[in-house]
């Protein structure tokens, strides 16, 4: 449940929700603009977007009109991400004015109505004495048959569900309220593809044909996961992608030139000393064979070769890095132009090459020896190329449609190419970072007791005390990789009492006739009852409301 009050603008959250833009206005637009339609349909054939980039079209709403897209004379709508008046000139309700301030199209802002009816604090003309009575929690009070009973709520309460004769923010049949790369649930948008996840299931809807992301790994929705295999023949890596391991250890350690067998580049070679294990490189004898292209990093890594000493000798080292064609690949959008940035490969990699004693180090520049190295690219630098001319209606549809009202951010990871070095890849949920910190390509944590529960920071282990083991029992990655924000939350939900002084607010902060911070239903059996009728009261806050319902259902006194 929401807290929206009637008399407020729509909260920061809400408008944010209300930039949704629809799959379906896409392809109108592109068709306006004399390009394919299909150019921006995914390959099974639904728009996509963000992360799960398989958006089918928000259906429409009981008038049969979503109100966005591109008319046949190439007027636009851009309901809910607008910028003038001109971007809304073919809205239907007579939305045809842009609210700048929320970028949203409207049909009036303090008046500009016909004799009869007001405007509404939401943009909205209504019949003269229509309002939208709210409970205490900001939902509409008022019963619904079709969403023209639901036109005076607040923009996130506009859509009306027959079935329960309740004003929302979707249905099944109506989604023009939520992003393109959101599901309606419940009534309520929520996103197909988290940011953050703690279960296979919350990666479902994540990924495109080809490039399914539906395991969580690290908290991060990934190719493969400890609980979602990937197929025979490969093995997970800390990353959450399925990889051929590069040397028997999956680091470049090997005892023959089969153990390279599947490392990157031409690091084919198993190059060993006169004792213990080897090295997979390339096919080289010396180190001038490594500027020959022996090295072979791979498109476009091997644009150029450089010798180093250390990594300082790397410093101005880059290639050419296309990350529209990366994204074009990624997403299925054709529309999608090549963009290119410059892009580090300032790392000295040390290079062993030759057998017994004959065996030499060579230094070349790479892009990265750990996830770290690898540094993700603003697409807003270079959107123009990739997206079309800024503020244009095409430029605005296909950054929505790709990166939602996320940040514009392609992030990598070290995928090793062979010991001691890698290339830097996207990562599997492309929008999301997937580093392993500072660990080698295909390494791993380990868990201490040398923080407090409440911060993030490295894995803690499962022994320290009661309050890891049952976080760390639910959710392994706490202890075996890091202790990040989605452990310190999950500390309120196994251990309630941790975190009183230490690092965050008493989840038993005041009892429960009392307005105040929300309560763990843990802290008693009251707060148990009552967040079992009102889950906001343990999500959010435990306001005037909850004390109410505190005291009607437990007594106070």
């Amino acid at each position: 449940m929401s807290r929206i009050l009637i008399a407020d603008p729509a909260p920061p959250a809400a408008r944010r929700r209300l930039r949704a833009l629809l799959g379906a206005a896409l392809v109108g637009l592109v068709t306006a603009l004399g390009c394919s339609p299909s150019a921006l349909v995914s390959p099974s054939g639904g728009a996509e977007g963000p992360g799960g980039w398989d958006s089918a079209p928000n259906n429409p709403g009981d008038d049969g009109s979503d109100g966005q897209g591109v008319d046949p004379n190439g007027a636009a709508c851009l309901l809910h991400d607008c910028d003038d008046d001109a971007q809304c000139a073919s809205c239907s309700d007579g939305r045809n004015h842009c609210l700048v301030a929320e970028h949203r199209c409207v049909a009036c802002e303090e008046g500009g109505c016909a004799p009869g009816e007001s405007c509404s604090p939401y943009g909205n003309c209504v019949p003269d004495g229509v309002t939208c009575p709210t409970d205490a929690h900001g939902d509409p009070t008022i019963p619904c048959t079709t969403s023209a009973d639901c036109v005076a709520c607040d923009p996130m309460h506009q859509v009306c569900d027959a079935a329960v004769g309740k004003c929302v923010a979707c249905t099944a049949t109506d989604a023009s309220a939520c992003l393109a790369s959101d599901l309606c649930l419940a009534d309520q948008c929520a996103a197909k593809c988290p940011a953050a996840c703690t279960t296979d299931n919350d990666c479902g809807q994540c990924g495109s044909p080809g490039h399914l992301v539906h395991a969580c790994n690290s908290h991060q929705c990934a190719e493969c996961s400890a609980t979602y295999a990937c197929a025979a023949g490969k093995s997970c890596s800390p990353q959450g992608v399925c990889v051929e391991l590069c040397g028997a250890d999956g680091k470049g350690s090997c005892a023959s030139d089969s153990d390279c067998a599947h490392c990157g580049g031409s690091a084919s070679v198993c190059h060993k000393p006169l004792n213990g294990s080897g090295s997979c490189g390339p096919a080289a004898s010396g180190c001038s064979d490594l500027g020959q292209g022996a090295l072979a990093l791979g498109d476009p890594w091997d644009q150029y070769t450089n010798t180093c000493s250390n990594d300082g000798d790397c410093a101005g080292v880059g290639v050419k890095y296309d990350v529209g064609k990366a994204l074009r690949d990624l997403t299925g959008f054709d529309a999608i132009q090549d963009a290119t940035v410059d892009y580090g490969m300032n790392v000295c990699a040390a290079i062993t090459i030759g057998a017994g004693d004959q065996q030499v180090s060579c230094g070349v520049c790479v892009p990265c020896r750990v996830d770290s190295d690898c540094k993700p690219i603003d697409v807003d630098k270079v959107a123009s190329d990739a997206f079309g001319p800024i503020g244009s209606i095409a430029a605005k549809l296909l950054l929505s449609q790709v990166f939602g009202d996320g940040a514009h951010e392609v992030h990598f990871y070290c995928q090793a190419v062979a010991a001691d070095y890698g290339v830097c890849t996207p990562c599997p949920g492309v929008f999301y970072a997937c580093g392993v910190g500072g660990s080698a390509p295909g390494g791993a944590g380990g868990g201490s007791c040398d923080h407090d529960v409440c911060d993030m920071g490295a894995a803690l282990g499962a022994s320290c005390d009661a309050c890891t083991a049952a976080v760390c029992g639910a959710d392994s990655y706490c202890c075996s990789d890091q202790w990040d924000a989605t452990c310190v939350s999950e500390v309120g939900a196994y251990c309630p009492q941790a975190c009183g002084g230490a690092g965050g607010p008493d989840p038993c902060s005041h009892d429960e006739c009392s307005a105040g911070d929300k309560l763990a239903p843990s802290c008693s059996d009251c707060a148990s009852t009552v967040c079992g009728q009102d889950a906001y009261c343990c999500d959010t806050a435990w306001d005037a409301t909850c004390a109410s319902e505190a005291e009607s259902s437990c007594g106070c006194g």
